[in-house]
């Protein structure tokens, strides 16, 4: 199946289907090779799932786009729009980039509670 992401322009809502082939996405994640994701892309393709996907996507109202090809367009109301799905935050780095998991203290707030406040819990009280 084709995997495409369907988002509105941040500027005037203009919504964009983009199309990412799973050759690049395998690329990124390092869960797959390129050449594993091209012979799904060249699957999805000879079944007609990327043709319909399109198709779809157009009879909605919606611009089609293919990453293949562009990773940055600007939209008709002068929003620049990366498409570039490495850039997004929540694509997962690869496991070769070597970032160790972030730690530290979280600083929580010393407001003093007000006088005759309860103290803590459900009810009122610390403990159970």
């Amino acid at each position: 199946m084709a995997t495409i992401f369907t988002f509105p322009c941040g500027g005037c809502g203009r919504r964009y289907t983009v199309y990412y082939p799973k050759a690049l996405l395998y690329e990124l994640s390092g869960s797959g090779t390129r050449q594993m994701g091209q012979q799904e892309d060249e699957e999805d393709a000879r079944t007609g799932a990327v043709e319909a996907a399109r198709r779809r996507a157009e009879a909605a109202g919606n611009i089609w786009i293919d990453a293949a090809a562009v990773q940055a367009t600007v939209c008709a109301c002068g929003k620049r729009l990366d498409l570039n799905i490495a850039h997004h935050p929540r694509v997962p780095q690869s496991k070769t980039a070597g970032r160790g998991r972030q730690t530290g203290f979280v600083q929580l707030p010393t407001k003093p509670a007000k006088p005759g406040a309860p103290t803590g819990g459900p009810h009122g009280r610390h403990g159970s």
